[in-house]
């Protein structure tokens, strides 16, 4: 076993997470120095993370500690990856894409190269029970294709890179960020278009990673410049910012937002470009526990971050092993003056 430093290095007294993790034997390789969301927890599969490895992908079994190939040798090494509705996909540095059927008995994996430019994200939206894969490229758009057949049905431009794209849980809106410190809000229309609503700003540089919550109510944008920035969809202006643990600009760079998907859980989560994780409550946004993995005065990157579907686990990727956190779930449903949820 694999052993791993951790410690928690601040906090307002409650840890959200405890920091004594359990160690996985699971590679988790990233292939882009600034891409760093590679670890997808499966929604409809309790215990199953999918990770790659080099050009490998990997179904990994938190359970039973047990991997197994859900595409070898998939062509190329991934940037991106994103799952939704039966349905993988994955994006390269020459604009490949891959999308796979996983829960048939006949998995069909198509391959297509739609751009020559990177992928920097993927995200699947359920339009009147017509599936959608939107490719976030390095060449200013958002490509929107048909699936399974990746059909191009439409191109949204824009004035810069785009880094990432995220769809509410109630597929009614989506936040757009690129290589500007724009926030593009736009909303989905009943017959499946995407109409602009506002832009915002809030950093001081790109931004790299959005993550809606639960309620479709609030998203967070994590930037370059080391900064979460969390907004109410009511209001253009943010209304909560946190910082992280490192003070090297690059170092702190924030990467990989998440929020956990359990109501009764309520916490953000973000990593930093090496050696930091911070927990903040969602509830009250009014407090933060930070993680240090690795040594101490030594930089260890973060592949990846994911909360298990019924957010009782914190899994977070490192380059030889995943860290799986324990989410203390009994503090988290005790509201003050000791109320049960």
């Amino acid at each position: 076993m694999t052993l791993v430093e951790t410690a928690c290095i601040s906090s307002d007294g409650t840890e959200y997470i405890i920091p004594e993790p359990c160690v996985h034997e699971q590679k988790v390789t990233i292939h882009h120095w600034q891409l760093r969301d590679l670890i997808i927890a499966r929604q409809d599969k309790k215990d199953e993370l999918i990770v790659p490895t080099g050009r490998d992908i990997f179904r990994y079994n938190f359970r039973t500690r047990s991997s197994s190939y859900l595409v070898k040798d998939v062509g190329y090494a991934p940037t991106c990856m994103t799952i939704g509705n039966g349905y993988w996909a994955s994006g390269g540095q020459r604009g490949e894409l891959t999308l796979r059927d996983i829960n048939t008995e006949n998995e069909v994996t198509i391959t297509t190269t739609p751009s020559k430019t990177i992928n920097n994200g993927l995200a699947f939206s359920n339009l009147n029970g017509q599936l959608r894969l939107l490719v976030s490229n390095n060449d200013a758009s958002v490509r929107v294709f048909s699936v399974p057949e990746l059909q191009l049905l439409q191109t949204i431009d824009f004035r810069t890179a785009v880094n990432h794209t995220s769809i509410s849980p109630d597929e009614t809106k989506m936040i757009v960020v690129g290589d500007d410190n724009k926030v593009h809000l736009f909303s989905i229309t009943a017959a499946g278009t995407f109409e602009p609503v506002s832009t915002m700003a809030a950093a001081r540089d790109a931004n790299f990673s959005v993550a809606w919550n639960h309620s479709s109510e609030k998203f967070a944008v994590a930037s370059q410049d080391g900064t979460v920035h969390v907004w109410d969809i009511r209001s253009r202006d943010p209304l909560y910012r946190f910082g992280g643990g490192n003070s090297s600009i690059t170092k702190g760079a924030a990467r990989c937002v998440k929020f956990t998907q359990s109501g009764a859980i309520d916490l953000l989560a973000f990593t930093e470009h090496v050696s930091h994780i911070n927990i903040i409550d969602a509830r009250t946004f009014n407090a933060q526990e930070t993680i240090r993995v690795g040594s101490s005065g030594v930089d260890t990157p973060i592949t990846g971050l994911a909360f298990s579907p019924n957010s009782h686990s914190m899994f977070v990727g490192m380059e030889n092993v995943i860290l799986e956190y324990p989410v203390d779930t009994s503090a988290r449903r005790r509201f003050p003056k000791g109320a049960l949820l």
